[in-house]
């Protein structure tokens, strides 16, 4: 049975959505032809729970949320990803892996976006390591201060 994915699904717009429900009922009604994953942000779910989204609510036949990671699953991950990245020399400082942990509140979807983003300001620094102070800018530039204050 093919597997039809369809990621950032928190973006999808109601109009979309509702057409969905109608493709779905229309398609697979008599028969399981495929099967359909809506991958997104938890806001997803919450707006597959307003009335209007009830008929393709109605024909997911499971949720899963992921949850943060905790502390070490969450540094091993990140060390995970740099190594399979190719990276064969420590890209972080203890200061700003912590950072990023709270940063992200455990959350590799976000952890990434500000790994990227951190990378980007420690070479724009000039340093071959992202320190403390380049994380935090990272956070400044993507908005997310008020996570590391909390």
């Amino acid at each position: 049975m093919p597997i039809i994915v369809l990621d950032e699904a928190q973006h999808l717009s109601d109009a979309f959505l509702a057409d969905l429900s109608g493709f779905l009922n229309f398609a697979f009604d008599t028969r399981s032809a495929a099967a359909l994953w809506l991958v997104g942000l938890p806001s997803l779910a919450q707006r597959l729970r307003l009335q209007v989204h009830a008929p393709l609510a109605s024909r997911i036949a499971a949720q899963v949320q992921l949850a943060a990671l905790e502390r070490d699953d969450f540094k091993a991950l990140i060390e995970h990803g740099l190594k399979a990245a190719g990276s064969r020399e420590k890209l972080l400082t203890d200061a700003a892996l912590e950072l990023l942990f709270r940063a992200s509140r455990g959350i590799p979807r976000i952890a990434s976006r500000l790994l990227r983003a951190s990378l980007k300001e420690a070479h724009a620094r000039n340093q071959n390591l992202v320190d403390d102070a380049a994380l935090k800018a990272a956070v400044e530039t993507l908005a997310l201060a008020e996570e590391v204050r909390s």
